[in-house]
């Protein structure tokens, strides 16, 4: 039997994913760092959807299809108070929202399609990218903006210096996976809320013509995603079995509109006034597609990923076992970027996704009195993939039928 070395525990201490090792369009002679890494173009596939982990491809939008070129704005030298980040805990009760206030999001998404734009001020480092409190047509938004050489030369003041958590990521695949994530976006939006982030426009930048990067406008948060330590710290247990089944809910949003994520993981999912978003589709593919390169975030990796089988919503809810797992006081998998480039772990892997039944996910510290619903959790994370749950409405019935037997309100 092949040993289980890669569904083992990862040894850092803290639960928060910042520093995990994300591997994107991983193949045979190619390692990839956190979000992104030198990568091979890709084109769209499976319907028309856009896709990334292809070689030999082109890339996502054409010319034609790109939104019109922004005017560099320099920010007001009144920026407003950063909105990210929040240590109150309206963001676990419903009870902090604002009273009476509608966002109407078809209004901004014509308004950032077309209107000048301010970038404000930085809220946040994205492993490819660094996001920005926004205004446009008189609607606050965030701007997550990549930005290439020539920005730091020619960029606005507010961009010029942008550093992201990856300083190695190359442009044409932080391109790629922000045009990706449009594309996505744009196949699922409605001017009504829902579970996933609301992205209004992408808009290329330039300076005399010339291509510094490109901003994604976007729904802006008041809120914490689920890797921070300070959040984890401050839900109660309660709390954390509600953002479960929201997460679920969430998840289940995207796969009926066919997509798979492929990156599920606690940052991307922000808590905010008692709801939960599920964020980040820059890696998401249509369910069904067989890829020739890793994808995903080191720790949360499927063996069906690592060995490049094709992937489908389980594939998703592997990862969202281990994401509740984290979230309930344990660990994501160690899995080191060099040892998936090794021949012998994806053999191992294989030979899992093929045979083992038993679920990786070993400890939820936070559950020892609450077993019924741990199980729940630890059957999301088996190898084999035809054990798991076989979608998020499974998953949904389940934790449902728990909180009857429980007596438990799953709303927060």
């Amino acid at each position: 039997m092949a040993e289980r070395k890669y569904i083992t525990r990862n040894k850092d201490t803290g639960a928060s994913t910042n520093g995990k090792e994300q591997i994107s369009n991983l193949d045979e002679t190619q390692v990839v760092s956190s979000e992104g890494g030198t990568a091979k173009p890709h084109s769209e596939n499976l319907n028309d959807t856009a896709i990334i982990g292809q070689e030999n491809q082109s890339q996502i939008s054409s010319e034609s299809e790109e939104k019109p070129t922004r005017k560099i704005v320099e920010p007001s030298s009144k920026a407003p108070s950063k909105a990210v980040v929040s240590t109150e805990r309206r963001y676990i009760s419903g009870s902090g929202r604002p009273i009476g206030r509608q966002v109407n999001h078809l209004a901004i998404k014509k308004a950032a399609e077309k209107e000048d734009y301010k970038i404000l001020e930085e809220v946040a480092k994205g492993a490819e990218s660094v996001l920005y409190a926004g205004i446009v047509g008189g609607h606050r938004v965030c701007v997550k903006a990549i930005r290439n050489v020539l920005n730091k030369i020619v960029g606005s003041s507010t961009t010029r210096s942008q550093v992201e958590k990856l300083t190695n990521v190359a442009y044409h695949t932080k391109l790629r996976h922000i045009q990706n994530e449009y594309k996505v976006s744009q196949k699922i939006f409605t001017e009504k809320e829902m579970p996933l982030v609301h992205i209004y426009a992408l808009r290329k930048v330039t300076f005399l013509g010339i291509e510094l990067g490109y901003d994604l406008i976007m729904e802006l948060f008041n809120g914490q995603d689920l890797g921070e330590k300070e959040l984890q710290k401050k839900l109660t247990v309660e709390e954390k079995i509600r953002v479960v089944y929201q997460s679920v809910k969430a998840l289940d949003f995207l796969h009926k509109h066919g997509f798979i994520h492929l990156d599920i993981k606690p940052s991307n999912f922000i808590l905010q006034y008692g709801t939960v978003k599920l964020l980040d589709f820059g890696v998401s593919v249509q369910s069904g597609y067989r890829p020739k390169a890793i994808t995903g975030t080191g720790g949360y990796l499927s063996p069906e990923q690592i060995c490049k089988e094709t992937l489908d919503e389980k594939t998703d809810i592997y990862a969202l076992g281990l994401t509740f797992a984290v979230l309930f006081g344990g660990k994501p998998l160690q899995q080191p970027q060099n040892e998936l480039l090794s021949k012998q772990f994806r053999l191992d892997a294989k030979y899992h996704l093929d045979h083992d039944e038993m679920s990786v996910i070993q400890e939820l510290p936070e559950l020892t009195d609450m077993q019924d619903f741990a199980q729940i959790i630890k059957d999301c994370s088996i190898p084999r993939r035809e054990k798991r749950p076989p979608s998020c409405q499974v998953l949904i019935a389940k934790i449902k039928a728990w909180a009857a037997e429980a007596d438990f309100n799953l709303e927060m």
